[in-house]
């Protein structure tokens, strides 16, 4: 496990293990980014344990900027050598995740979890985009019209 701030990617804090010392993510590995608690960047679980909580892009070629769909981890590396790593949200995209925890600024695991299961997810986003977008328009132009 390792972290670093990096200053190219908006001065955040990049979080990343190799997928042999990942335990919970399905055999992945990581690389994400550091979401901020209210102070510092651990979020304290009920016994005062410290977790991180990263958004972890999923592999995508082309994608712009920070407009990436990925997941929020709660990742915690007090297992000796292994990160032990639990998904707060599937799914969703970088940009809201970044949003929602600057807006709600949650202060320990638990208010994380809840504001990670509050980001909308990205089929529900593209789904309500095209609801309000309004209805499809023929290529042809109206069919009653003369």
């Amino acid at each position: 496990m390792q972290w670093d701030e990096v200053p190219e990617d908006r001065g955040r804090v990049r979080f990343a293990a190799a997928a042999g010392a990942v335990e919970g993510y399905g055999g992945r590995g990581l690389n994400g980014r550091a979401l901020h608690p209210a102070a510092g960047y651990l979020f304290p679980d009920e016994d005062g344990e410290g977790w991180w909580v990263i958004f972890q892009p999923w592999p995508s070629p082309g994608s712009p900027g920070h407009k990436v769909p990925g997941d929020i981890l709660a990742c915690n590396d007090s297992y000796g050598d292994m990160v032990h790593v639990v998904v707060l949200a599937a799914g969703v995209w970088e940009d809201d995740a970044g949003a929602a925890f600057r807006v709600h600024l949650p202060s320990s695991l638990a208010d994380a979890a809840r504001v990670a299961a509050s980001v909308p997810h990205v089929a529900g986003r593209e789904d309500k985009e095209r609801r309000t977008a309004g209805p499809p328009v023929s290529p042809r132009g109206p069919m009653d019209a003369g």
